[in-house]
C-alpha cells in the first residue's frame, strides 16, 4: 500500500522511512531550521518545453452523474449524504488532475467530514444559543449583539479556512506521499481576522498586502514530505495588476451615485427628507423621478463589481500560482482574464437557455397536473386531492428549478473554470521533488466541516 493509506506506520515508503505523527510534531522546529529556504529566481518565466504541464481529464458526463446522485441522496437522507457527496466531488477533481503523466489522489472519507461537522456543532450551537437568548433578554441591544455574532463567525471562518486547508492537504497524495500543514489555526485566524478588518476599512485597497501575508503563512506551513513550501508573490505585484479593477469597481459606482445625487436640485432632496420624516411617503413629480434615478444608479453600482469579478478572480489566481514554491519546484500560469470571462459568459448563456426550458417544463407540468385533478377527476380547491397535487407540484418544481440550475452551474461554470485554470498551470523544476522523503501528519476534519457549518466556506 502507499504512504497515503498508511500514515505513520513506520514502514518503508517509496521515498524513505515514514515518521510517526508524534515524531513529526516533536521535531517540527528542528525541521524548520534544517531545511534550507527556497531561493527561486525572482518572478516566474512563461512555461517552456522543459516544464511539466498540469492537465485535467474530467468529463462533464461523469460529473453530471455524481451531481444528480448527490442531489437526490441528500434529499432522501435529509442532507446527511452531503459529506459523502463532497468527498466524491473532491475525488473526481483530484483524480482527474494530472501533473504530466502522474496522478493526484484524494484519500478523504465522508465519515471524517461527518464527525468533524458534529464536533463543529458543539462549538457553534452554544454560540447561536447565546446570541438568541441575549437578543431575547436585551432587545434594545439587538444590533450590537448581531454585530458581535458576525465578528465571532468572521473569526471562526478564518480558523476554518486554515484548518480545512490542512485537512484537504493531508488527504492529497502525489507519488504516494501526502502533503501536510503545521502551525496553529488559531494563530492564523487571529492574524487573518485583523487583516480582513484592515481590508474592510480601506475599502479593499489593503487587500494585496493582506493576501500576501496570509499566503506566506499558509505556504510556509505547507510541506510535501521534507520539502517546505514558500510564497514569493509580492503585494506590489498584485496591487499593480488589480488597481484598475479596484478603481473601476469602487470609483465608478461612487462617481455614478455622486453625480446622480448632484444632478437633482436641492429642493427635491429637501422634499424627500420632509416626506420621510412625516411618514407619508408617496413620491410624485420631480421627487419620483429623482428616486427612480437614484435606484438606477444604485443598481448599476452593484452590477459593476459583479461584472468585474471574473477579472479579479483571474488576476488573483495567477498571482497566487506564480508565487508558490515547494522545495526547489515552482509554479507558473498563463491564465488570462479573457479566459475567465469566456467561461462565465458561455455559462451565463447556458443558464439563461436552461431557465427558458425549465419555465416551459414547469408550466406544462403544473398545467397538466391541474387539468388532471380539477377537470378529469372533478376535484375542487381545498380538497385533499388538490393539497396532494400542490405538494407534489412544488416538490417537482423545486427539483427542476433549484436542482437544475445548481447542476447546470457546476457543469457550465465550475467544471469549465477549474479545467481552464488547471490547464494553464505548469510545474517548473519538478525533478527537485524526486528525492523527497516521507514525513506525514494526520489532521482532523473539524476545521473543514466548521466552515461548512458556519456557511462561510465549503466545497
Amino acid at each position: 500500500m502507499t504512504d497515503a493509506t498508511q500514515p505513520g506506520s513506520g514502514a518503508m515508503g517509496p521515498w524513505g522511512v515514514r515518521s510517526t505523527a508524534a515524531a513529526v510534531a516533536a521535531a517540527e522546529q528542528a525541521a524548520r531550521a534544517s531545511v534550507p529556504p527556497v531561493a527561486p529566481p525572482i518572478g516566474v518565466s512563461p512555461p517552456t518545453s522543459g516544464d511539466v504541464r498540469i492537465g485535467f481529464t474530467g468529463a462533464g458526463g461523469q460529473l453530471f452523474g455524481l451531481l444528480v446522485k448527490g442531489m437526490l441522496l441528500q434529499i432522501v437522507t435529509l442532507g446527511i449524504y452531503r459529506f459523502w457527496f463532497i468527498t466524491d466531488m473532491r475525488r473526481f477533481y483530484w483524480s482527474h488532475t494530472r501533473v504530466g503523466p502522474e496522478e493526484v489522489a484524494y484519500t478523504g472519507r465522508g465519515i471524517e467530514l461527518l464527525k468533524g461537522f458534529l464536533i463543529a456543532l458543539t462549538i457553534l450551537v452554544p454560540i447561536y444559543a447565546g446570541i438568541f437568548f441575549l437578543t431575547l433578554g436585551l432587545p434594545s441591544a439587538e444590533t450590537a449583539i448581531s454585530f458581535g455574532g458576525t465578528v465571532i463567525f468572521l473569526f471562526l471562518s478564518q480558523y476554518a479556512a486554515y484548518a480545512g486547508r490542512r485537512y484537504r492537504l493531508t488527504r492529497t497524495a502525489f507519488r504516494g506521499l501526502r502533503l501536510r500543514m503545521v502551525g496553529s489555526a488559531w494563530a492564523y485566524a487571529a492574524k487573518a481576522f485583523g487583516l480582513w478588518i484592515l481590508v474592510i476599512l480601506s475599502l479593499g485597497l489593503a487587500y494585496p498586502w493582506a493576501a500576501a501575508i496570509m499566503e506566506r503563512i499558509k505556504m510556509r506551513d505547507t510541506w510535501y514530505g521534507d520539502a517546505q513550501g514558500a510564497f514569493v508573490g509580492t503585494a506590489g505585484t498584485l496591487f499593480r495588476r488589480g488597481i484598475l479593477i479596484w478603481a473601476i469597481g469602487f470609483g465608478l459606482p461612487l462617481f455614478i451615485i455622486g453625480s446622480t445625487i448632484a444632478s437633482v436640485p436641492y429642493e427635491v432632496w429637501r422634499e424627500f427628507g420632509t416626506t420621510m420624516t412625516a411618514g407619508n411617503f408617496e413620491p410624485s413629480g420631480r421627487l419620483a423621478v429623482a428616486i427612480y434615478m437614484l435606484m438606477a444608479a444604485l443598481f448599476s453600482s452593484l452590477l459593476i463589481p459583479i461584472l468585474l469579478f471574473p477579472a479579479f478572480q483571474a488576476v488573483v489566481f495567477r498571482w497566487r500560482i506564480e508565487g508558490i514554491r515547494l522545495g526547489g519546484a515552482a509554479l507558473a500560469s498563463d491564465f488570462r482574464i479573457g479566459a475567465a470571462y469566456r467561461v462565465y459568459l458561455l455559462g451565463a448563456l447556458g443558464l439563461f437557455g436552461l431557465g427558458i426550458v425549465i419555465s416551459i417544463v414547469v408550466g406544462l407540468l403544473f398545467g397538466g397536473l391541474l387539468a388532471a385533478v380539477f377537470y378529469g377527476g372533478g376535484g375542487e380547491f381545498g380538497s385533499p386531492a388538490s393539497g396532494v397535487i400542490g405538494i407534489v407540484t412544488l416538490a417537482l418544481a423545486y427539483l427542476l428549478v433549484f436542482g437544475g440550475f445548481w447542476v447546470a452551474k457546476q457543469l457550465l461554470i465550475t467544471l469549465r473554470l477549474y479545467r481552464a485554470q488547471a490547464r494553464s498551470v505548469s510545474v517548473i523544476n519538478l525533478a527537485a521533488l524526486d528525492n523527497v522523503r516521507a514525513n506525514n501528519v494526520d489532521a482532523s476534519a473539524m476545521g473543514d466541516s466548521l466552515g461548512d457549518a458556519v456557511d462561510v466556506l465549503g466545497f
